[in-house]
């Protein structure tokens, strides 16, 4: 238990190391480069975004399926069988994709084709990627340790290189390179675990197959959670973009903390029998759900304040999409638990699929109509509907291989305690002048009451937390 609570620790912190570098960053840049042109990067950057599935082929999901079994039943043999056999796969299609952007974006003027160029080394970050294997191993201290300079090094040059919007091209160049280098330095201890490269792919009909079957969920995923960018850029200038984009940064952050669970447990659970992986999922959900109605209540009760302290006030328009847009904190893990941890770890990728590409034609169909007309607003209804339809379905075509009542018996209990805490998080008073205290002691307060309220209601997830910190600190 306590080593799948640190796995679930270190990569909790390295979902936040992803995502770190451009929230530090965003207060500054947001008043250094204004809504205009950090819009424009927005647009440049979710489209790289999309690219970079190109890179990967799915085969971050497939790695760390495959290392993970393979590390429980095989050997070191078959450790480098499966590594170097799968990452072949990753390396021939990352070429591939870069040498088709560049191409294109030398021989055709792109509305942002040198900026575009700028991000290659994204897309080679991609490509050389290997913290599924990492993962896969449930070795995620390494992963973490060292990304952590490499991080902060950029931090420091965007602080000191980026002084005008005209330096938009060097925000760029520090984020992509940063982000390349943070990618290659997983390679400096592959050799601990590996031995020399095969000269074959892994099981080459079986993982082409599963590549084919995943992809078009990952590409499905990216038409709105990267491409809805662009698309409301179609329709709307660079400022509706930028307030669209920011809005969700915060969101974002969290979700790579909660969503960390379903890449620990993903594994876990490809481990386990039928039996077993019913108590998991069911922890699973919970802790899943109390993190993340915890996280969005306090960022709701807290938006009114933190969008002008954090962003500026050139940004205060965006205040109530960020608002509603922390219901996708709730949702999205909800549905990972059930794609990730179950459908994934049980082989039933086509389960995996089928609701995001349900989610991307529908995202298409409701964006068309409602970013022209509405704007960012738009946008925002918009995904928000996609997401919650895609986690119906994500609960409806698994229903097979869970037992409901079991699995959610206590999830309303959750969601009672949650709009207790907004309500009460709403309503308190400014309790000091200082914007950045009133919001600590905002959160603080409704943190701790959302805790009273789960020991009050005597939830079954209070003993596991209660074990956990108890065999946590006896073992130092």
């Amino acid at each position: 238990m306590k080593k799948t609570f640190l796995n679930i620790l270190y990569n909790a912190v390295y979902q936040i190391f992803l995502v770190l570098v451009p929230l530090i960053t965003v207060p500054y840049l947001s008043r250094i480069l204004g809504p205009k042109t950090y819009g424009v990067y927005s647009n440049v950057n979710n489209i790289v975004q999309f690219l970079m599935i190109f890179c990967t082929l799915s085969v971050s999901y497939i790695g760390m399926r495959t290392i993970s079994q393979t590390r429980a039943f095989g050997n070191k043999a078959d450790l480098t069988e499966a590594f170097w056999g799968l990452w072949y796969f990753q390396a021939i299609a990352g070429a591939v994709t870069i040498v088709l952007l560049v191409v294109v974006t030398s021989f055709f003027h792109l509305k942002y084709g040198p900026y575009l160029l700028l991000m290659v080394p994204y897309l080679i970050s991609a490509q050389v990627d290997i913290s599924w294997f990492f993962q896969g191993l449930a070795a995620f201290g390494r992963v973490v340790a060292k990304n952590t300079a490499v991080k902060l090094v950029s931090v420091i040059l965007i602080l000191l290189w980026v002084k005008e919007p005209g330096d938009l091209w060097k925000y760029m160049l520090i984020m992509s390179v940063s982000t390349m280098l943070g990618s290659f330095v997983f390679w400096l201890d592959i050799r601990r675990y590996v031995g020399r490269p095969v000269g074959h792919f892994y099981q080459y009909q079986t993982t082409v197959r599963a590549i084919i079957t995943l992809l078009v969920p990952q590409i499905a995923t990216q038409i709105y959670t990267s491409l809805d960018k662009p698309l409301l850029g179609l329709f709307q200038n660079s400022t509706q973009v930028a307030f669209y984009d920011n809005s969700q940064r915060i969101s974002n952050m969290v979700l790579g903390i909660i969503t960390s669970i379903s890449l620990v447990i993903m594994p876990k659970m490809a481990g386990e029998g039928q039996g077993k992986q019913k108590v998991i999922l069911k922890k699973s959900l919970e802790a899943t759900v109390m993190l993340g109605t915890i996280f969005a209540v306090i960022i709701m009760a807290n938006t009114k304040e933190f969008v002008p302290f954090f962003f500026g006030h050139k940004f205060i328009p965006m205040t109530p999409l960020m608002f509603f847009f922390t219901l996708t904190i709730i949702m999205i893990p909800m549905g990972g638990v059930f794609a990730n941890q179950f459908a994934l770890a049980n082989h039933r990728d086509r389960d995996y699929a089928i609701p995001v590409i349900v989610g991307a034609i529908l995202e298409l169909v409701l964006s068309y109509f409602l970013d022209r007309w509405y704007g960012a607003t738009g946008a925002m209804v918009a995904i928000l509907l996609t997401e919650f339809i895609v986690l119906l379905l994500r609960l409806w075509i698994v229903r097979d291989g869970y037992d409901f009542k079991y699995s959610f018996r206590e999830i309303p209990k959750y969601l009672l305690i949650a709009v207790i805490v907004l309500a009460v998080g709403m309503v308190l008073p400014q309790l000091v002048s200082s914007a950045f205290l009133n919001m600590t002691l905002k959160s603080i307060i409704m943190f701790v009451l959302y805790i009273l309220l789960m020991f009050m209601m005597k939830l079954d997830f209070n003993e596991d937390i209660m074990m956990l910190l108890k065999r946590f600190f006896t073992r130092g």
